[in-house]
């Protein structure tokens, strides 16, 4: 099965809102993708009820190797997005899969 971009998510907007127009579908995914960065950009969280919860995760600094050398270096503390999926999509991935046509 092929991966899912923009414009598939687009064209399911589509076949979901009878009348949305690919303009309006492509503004508001674009719209929900903007209030989700700025969000997180924030260090705020988003959760959709049913979906999941999109939240920053601090990893702190840590002692690592360097692979090619094998020298002990420090890797510093970063900040990354993280998503939690909700019960329900947890349930919904472990369904096995069935051919979409």
């Amino acid at each position: 099965m092929a991966d899912i971009n923009r414009q598939d998510i687009i064209r399911g907007m589509m076949a979901e809102v009878d009348g949305l127009s690919y303009s309006m579908a492509s503004a508001s995914l674009e719209a929900v993708l903007t209030c989700v960065t700025e969000a997180l950009s924030n260090h705020q969280s988003i959760t959709l009820s049913g979906f999941g919860k999109f939240a920053v995760h601090h990893r702190r600094a840590r002692l690592g190797s360097h692979p090619r050398t094998h020298q002990p270096i420090t890797i510093p503390e970063v900040i990354v997005p993280h998503f939690t999926p909700s019960p329900n999509l947890k349930k919904l991935v472990q369904k096995p899969s069935e051919k979409i046509q």
